[in-house]
């Protein structure tokens, strides 16, 4: 497979979680302001710092990369790169690829043939990646596969 597969950011997970972070604080406020409380306005600004620090997070990691059309996952003939965490896996070092559905996205998980800084298995969460998480996991089967049949892994 001589074009490497690359899945940007996905724009769509990242404003939803903005978007309900926001909701949620929201509702929060409203709450805080009818009990008219002292202690309740003390809960309400340690949430308010939480939420200022998770959408500073959000924003420079996961919507700022999204805007810009950045690379979250890309496949290619000598493994999977996946830049939302930095790990680089070679197709001779995977055992095993599975995927794991959820209600919102689904979860590539691969098993490795040895223990890694990262365990012995590492999981992509496909709700930051662009795209079908089914055809996200055909290609990656496809990717190595191909590579299984060249006799690049073992």
């Amino acid at each position: 497979m001589p074009q490497p597969a690359i899945y940007p950011y996905s724009l769509k997970f990242s404003v939803g979680a903005i978007v309900l972070m926001i909701v949620l604080m929201l509702l929060l406020l409203f709450n805080v302001m009818s009990a008219n409380n002292t202690l309740a306005w003390s809960v309400f600004g340690v949430f308010l710092f939480f939420f200022l620090f998770m959408v500073t997070l959000l924003v420079t990691q996961r919507l700022v990369p999204a805007l810009k059309g950045n690379t979250a996952l890309q496949l290619d003939d000598e493994g999977i790169s996946d830049y939302i965490r930095d790990v680089s896996i070679n197709w001779e070092d995977i055992k095993e690829i599975s995927l794991v559905r959820g209600r919102s996205a689904s979860t590539i998980v691969i098993y490795l043939k040895f223990e890694s800084d990262h365990g012995s298995m590492i999981t992509i969460h496909l709700r930051w990646v662009k795209g079908n998480d089914s055809e996200i996991h055909d290609n990656i089967l496809a990717y190595f596969e191909h590579a299984t049949r060249d006799g690049v892994a073992d």
